[in-house]
């Protein structure tokens, strides 16, 4: 309850022909995995980089936690938690995450009186008063995880209402997908990308280019995406 598991790996170098699975977390033997209010996030492993489920099977079953690879639960997201400063160790939510006040509504509250936020350190909410502060600059953040297999989350931050377009491409400059081409309020905007080009067909593994227009700026950020 209440953990952040992050930037983990599990890879076989020493075997190639045994996979590493479930950067974050792994069951084994029938073993159990129950839990709530976690962030799992930016983990790495040849096969199944946030969870797995391996030799002789199991159970997982986690709740309003913030995972980047799919998993049924209650109240569980895919959204990009938004640490402080994950370079530098920091792992406090930043304002406007996902993750605050996300948690188990039946969960005691933080210490600030709010209720539970995802993961093992709370945005503290005292002095906010309610209102929104603004988001300071223009910024396409990390995609994570990355690479990916399945899924990948982007996240930009726009401190004014403007025109965003997020788009696609793969290495040699050709759009793939246009996510959004439309006014959006100021603020954090998140979308998932699932692999698939416009025509909904599955994009060749490979390295690709996510691009964020914004007010006559852009900033772009690489993906790699792996085969299953």
């Amino acid at each position: 309850m209440n953990n952040t598991i992050v930037y983990n790996e599990s890879f076989n170098n020493m075997h190639p022909s045994i996979s590493g699975y479930g950067g974050g977390i792994c069951v084994i033997d029938g073993g159990t995995i129950t839990g709530r209010n976690n962030i799992i996030f930016f983990n790495s492993a040849d096969i199944d980089p946030q969870w797995s489920i391996q030799w002789g099977g199991g159970q997982i079953d986690l709740t309003y936690t913030s995972i980047s690879q799919e998993l049924s639960g209650f109240g569980n997201i895919t959204d990009n938690p938004m640490f402080a400063n994950a370079t530098d160790n920091d792992y406090h939510l930043q304002y406007g995450s996902p993750c605050i006040d996300a948690g188990d509504p039946s969960s005691p509250p933080d210490p600030d009186g709010t209720r539970a936020d995802m993961g093992a350190l709370y945005f503290d909410q005292t002095g906010i008063g309610g209102t929104v502060e603004p988001v300071p600059v223009f910024e396409l953040y990390p995609v994570s995880p990355n690479p990916f297999s399945s899924i990948v989350s982007i996240v930009c931050s726009l401190p004014t209402d403007g025109n965003v377009k997020i788009i696609i491409y793969d290495i040699t400059g050709r759009e793939v997908l246009v996510f959004i081409d439309q006014f959006t309020a100021s603020g954090f905007c998140s979308v998932l990308w699932d692999g698939r080009n416009s025509a909904g067909q599955r994009v060749e593994s490979g390295v690709y280019f996510c691009r964020c227009e914004f007010d006559g700026t852009a900033q772009s950020k690489q993906l790699i995406l792996i085969g299953v």
